[in-house]
């Protein structure tokens, strides 16, 4: 087992430093599903692993195999993984709950808060119009999300770059951005390795919603241009808030890639993404064969004692 999880810890760092660069040469759209797809994997498979070595020491204690059909003094007696090891399992393992659920918990207040603020307000097709002069616009998560601008950033976009900012936020609430961003940050919580994956997925997300911007309004130039005049805006000190995802994530980029030609399908990196998969998922499941050889060899030890 010990063996397994070493060659586990290889392969994930292999996905968490891999998957943000494959992620960067692929269409947006498929960058963010295959890139929470890793996270998400890589996330599972530390937990799994982790559990299962924490696991050998908690099967000893008595109230745990009380439950378990094993033999306490079988698995002291030849123990796969050293109580060291086991113990730091066990705190890296809460440690990750914790950070993870710390994440959810704030994750959730946020989407509360959001909800309380614009419940009730007046809407025409999903789309609030705040009665505000700071230069602002965002989408509430679904069900029942929205698209909320302000009047102030209204006022100094002309028509048809409010035709491009409001189908960058459309595209955040057809497409469920906010969940996407939502699992990989979860999973950067409960594995560190993985926060550069979830900043590639948080910029994959916004280049979705700029892609869709552009192939609605089919001017790829009109929506750099709304993007830029908008991080122009939310950085004047007297517009602090985002648009277009301006401020929280690469613009400089964004526009970069908006002046070029749109994205290509690249079938070689998407089959790179997929290996590295398969690869999480293979030394999960050796890890599970190795320990469910253990804990049987521990119950027919048992069986043959009370024999």
């Amino acid at each position: 087992m010990i063996a397994a999880s070493i060659v586990g810890a290889i392969v994930w760092l292999a996905v968490a430093a891999a998957a943000p660069g494959l992620g960067r040469r692929l269409p947006p759209a498929a960058a963010t599903r295959l890139l929470v797809l890793a996270a998400v994997a890589v996330m599972a498979s530390s937990l799994w692993v982790g559990g299962m070595l924490a696991f050998t020491l908690l099967a000893r204690l008595p109230e745990i195999a009380e439950i378990g059909p094993w033999s306490p003094a079988k698995l002291s007696a030849g123990p796969p993984v050293p109580v060291a090891v086991a113990v730091a399992a066990i705190a890296v393992v809460t440690a990750s709950l914790a950070r993870a659920g710390t994440v959810l918990a704030r994750r959730a207040a946020a989407l509360w808060g959001t909800r309380r603020a614009v419940d009730g307000l007046p809407h025409a097709a999903g789309l609030i119009v705040l009665d505000d002069d700071r230069p602002d616009a965002y989408s509430t998560p679904p069900p029942d999300g929205r698209v909320v601008v302000s009047t102030g950033l209204l006022r100094e976009l002309d028509p048809t770059e409010r035709r491009a900012l409001l189908a960058h936020e459309t595209s955040h609430l057809a497409h469920s951005h906010s969940w996407w961003a939502l699992a990989a940050d979860l999973a950067a919580a409960a594995n560190p390795i993985l926060i550069p994956t979830a900043r590639a997925v948080g910029h994959a997300v916004e280049r979705w919603a700029d892609e869709d911007a552009a192939a609605k309004v089919g001017d790829r130039t009109l929506v750099a241009r709304t993007l830029a005049r908008s991080a122009l805006l939310i950085h004047a000190p007297c517009a602090p808030a985002p648009a277009l995802g301006a401020t929280a994530r690469a613009v400089p980029q964004r526009v970069r890639a908006l002046l070029a030609p749109a994205p290509r399908r690249r079938p070689v990196t998407v089959a790179a993404l997929l290996g590295l998969l398969l690869a999480t998922a293979g030394i999960t499941a050796v890890a599970q064969h190795s320990a469910d050889e253990f804990f049987d060899h521990a119950q027919t030890t048992a069986a043959a004692r009370d024999r």
